[in-house]
Order: C-alpha cells, then structure tokens, then sequence
C-alpha cells in the first residue's frame, strides 16, 4: 500500500512538473509573438494559456503582465491610427468652413455654429423656407421659418416627396427660444428649430431625396405649404457632409483621450 502511495505521490509531482512547463512554453511563445507584433497569436496564446492551466498561478501572473503589453502596443497603434485621420478629417473641415458663417453671440451661446453662406438671414428675409445649420461640435440642426401676413403658429415640420413619401419632425412647443415669432411691418415671421434629433429623420430624407421635388408643410396650428428651393435642398447637404466630418474629429479626440487614460493606467500596473 506505502509503495503504491509513493508511486502516485511521485505521478502526480512529475505532472505538476509537465503542466508548469508546458505553462511556461505556453508564455514564452506568447511573448515571442508580442515582440514580433503578432498581437493577435499573442492573445490566443494567452487565452490557451489562462483555459489549459488555471492553476500555474506565477504563470498566469506572467501572462496577464505580456497581456497588458499587448494591449498597450494595440492603442498606440490606435493613436497612430486616430492622429492620422485626425490629420485629414481636420483639413477637410478648414476646406468646408470656407462655404459657411461662423456666428456666436458671447453673451448666450457656449457652443458657435456654421451657416451655409447662402442661408445667412440677411440673404433670406421675407420667404417662408427650410433652414440648417450645424454646431461646432457637428451637431445639425434645421428649422422652418414662415413669413406672412398672418400668424399660423405652426409647431412642426413635415417634408413630402412625389411618390408621397414623407419624414416629420417632432412637435416643438412655443417657448421663445426653438419656437419663436416677431412681427415687422405688419408681417410675421415664425422660427421653428429641430435639434437633438427632434428633426426625426427629416434631414436623412431630404438628403436622401435631393434630385427630387420637395414640398414642404408647416402644422400644429393653421396649415402651410410651399416647395422647398433646390439652393436650400443644397445647403442642408453641404450642411451634412460638414456636419459628418466635425463629429468624427469629435469621435476621433475622444477615442485618442481613451486610449491614452487607459494606457497610462496599464502602465501602472506593469
């Protein structure tokens, strides 16, 4: 029976002593891959390794140690990646400011926007029309404006395209502010602005729908209608195409602000 014992006793040291190294061969290609850039052969080594020996604790100390390499090695190629288009996605909103007005009143607004230059009110009084516009964090917004004799207290947009198709916005409540009137002259002019995706798709389908006739219908209170002008179908899509590239600046800085935080924290812990 001690013989037996002693030779189980002595089974069970010699595979302990086979499972350690095949741990450590397991480790030492995972390393090997990381120095060659292999990140990805790196990381299924790792995942083998943490699945086929869950005991080797000094090992998987180890592993989680090239794991952390690893993963720094990827951001900053992700930072790479992100300054470079960066780069590019910055030149192309300096080429597309040139087509707008930056306008920013200091004592009410935080955040400036751009105005397609065909669009800026100067150019644009007296006519009932489909306006846009975009922040300078990319955030895009429309609105329609009324003008006309009488008041019709209107609340929503709605654009129709020949099949009958049609996209609307959310209802926006007079408030003085997104939903505003003045009269001049005896003639009343109606504001009303639809942003923080309150436009419900409204933009999309006029993008979308560009080559064709759109007609537009201001409700909520007395109804009104009127085509939209083919140079206002334009200024919301160079509105849009500016608005995509100033959100993906944003998307890229804070994706480049993520990676770092994170790598400065895995640096501490190697």
């Amino acid at each position: 029976m001690k013989n037996f014992l002693f030779l189980v006793f002595i089974l069970f040291i010699v595979a302990c002593n086979n499972d350690k190294k095949a741990a450590r061969e397991n480790l030492e290609r995972a390393q090997l891959f990381y120095e060659n850039n292999q990140f990805e052969a790196a990381k299924q080594s790792l995942d083998s390794l943490k699945a086929n020996f869950p005991k080797e604790v000094e090992v998987l100390k180890g592993g989680l140690q090239v794991s952390r390499q690893v993963e720094i090695k990827e951001l900053e190629r992700n930072i790479s990646y992100y300054d470079s288009m960066l780069i590019v996605r910055t030149a192309q909103a300096d080429s597309l400011k040139r087509l707008f007005v930056y306008e920013k009143d200091p004592e009410y607004d935080e955040i400036g926007k751009y105005i397609d230059k065909q669009q800026v009110l100067e150019r644009n009084l007296k006519r009932s029309y489909m306006r846009s516009g975009v922040n300078e964090q990319g955030e895009m917004y429309i609105a329609s404006v009324y003008y006309g004799k009488g008041r019709i207290r209107h609340n929503r947009f709605k654009v129709l395209a020949p099949d009958n198709s049609y996209a609307e916005t959310a209802v926006i409540p007079e408030d003085g502010g997104a939903n505003f009137s003045f009269q001049d002259l005896g003639m009343t002019t109606e504001i009303v602005t639809y942003r923080n995706e309150k436009d419900s798709g409204v933009i999309l389908f006029v993008y979308n729908n560009s080559k064709k006739r759109l007609k537009a219908e201001l409700t909520g209170g007395k109804p009104y209608t009127f085509f939209i002008a083919e140079g206002d179908i334009k200024s919301l899509i160079k509105t849009h195409d500016f608005s995509v590239v100033l959100l993906d600046i944003q998307r890229l800085g804070k994706e480049k602000e993520k990676a770092n935080a994170r790598i400065e924290y895995l640096r501490k812990k190697l």
